[in-house]
């Protein structure tokens, strides 16, 4: 496959908000997926590490999104947003089974900056035949707030995320790195379907994040089949930048990140149309706001 997508010169300056970046602070503890042989990763990664670099100079906020699976971390994370104005927002954790989400829920939302909260693969296991009565209970109350989800998932468990969906339809969710496609082998059939279906949902966004490291670093084409196809199935207004940074430093620096997304951008999209996904979107989805700047 030869890949010769361009992306517009004249507008690869225009600010960004990434709506998906991470921060740790290793000694609180809760970070358990981090571990000593991941040299990358296994080290403090802080506001300063990345809101005064050059690299991010373009973006003009960041939403940041947990890491761990505490309400610790939740609140950890709004501290920080709370001394910098650059975090827009934080995507946090609650355990959706618990009798206390909802009173969780409604006292972090006391903070204008509580922006959504993120449900992993450990909610939609597969081959779920029912699900779980209080996962739909406590789905509705985010639904008819219409609060953001954040969907950390992959194939395998989209199966079981759409038999949620028939029970909220009008749920506001965005999936995480394109749903894990498997980028390293060019598998398409089974992840597309999937796709397909979840797109039917009008709520439901696509983040464009997370790709520069399964992608294995700077290889657009690897990245094109799956860009392509949610770009069709999605459009212009219910996608959104995203750098999964400092993930993504496995694989490139930020910079790096910028420019992979930058050559992903179908050809056809107007100035507009690119605007709404480095920016608009993410403002819409987690702010209400369709035009104004934040």
């Amino acid at each position: 496959m030869t890949f010769n997508r361009q992306s517009s010169t004249r507008d690869v300056n225009l600010p960004y908000l990434d709506s998906h970046v991470h921060f740790w602070k290793l000694e609180r503890g809760d970070y358990h997926w981090l571990k000593p042989s991941n040299s990358v990763l296994y080290q403090n990664y802080l506001p300063t590490d990345l809101l005064g670099s050059e690299a991010a100079s373009s973006v003009r906020g960041f939403i940041a999104v947990q890491a761990a699976p505490t309400i610790a971390e939740t609140e950890f994370l709004l501290e920080l947003a709370g001394k910098d104005e650059r975090i827009l927002g934080v995507v946090g954790w609650l355990d959706p089974f618990a009798d206390s989400f909802v009173d969780e829920y409604r006292r972090l939302r006391n903070n204008p900056q509580f922006v959504g909260i993120r449900l992993d693969r450990s909610v939609f296991e597969p081959n779920t035949e029912q699900v779980p009565d209080r996962l739909v209970e406590h789905l509705r109350v985010l639904e008819k707030d219409g609060f953001p989800v954040d969907l950390l998932i992959g194939p395998e468990n989209m199966p079981t995320v759409l038999k949620c969906l028939r029970f909220v339809p009008h749920l506001k969710a965005v999936i995480n790195h394109l749903g894990g496609p498997p980028i390293r082998n060019g598998e398409l059939e089974l992840w597309s379907a999937y796709i397909a279906e979840l797109s039917g949902f009008t709520n439901v966004y696509c983040k464009w994040s997370g790709m520069i490291t399964p992608a294995g670093g700077m290889n657009p084409e690897r990245l094109a089949p799956y860009i392509d196809y949610t770009a069709e199935k999605f459009g212009p207004q219910r996608i959104m930048f995203g750098s999964d940074w400092p993930v993504a430093l496995m694989a490139g620096t930020y910079s790096d990140v910028v420019q992979l997304f930058e050559q992903l951008l179908p050809k056809q999209w107007n100035d507009m149309e690119r605007a709404s996904v480095r920016n608009n979107n993410a403002k819409a989805f987690y702010f209400g706001i369709e035009e104004s700047e934040i």
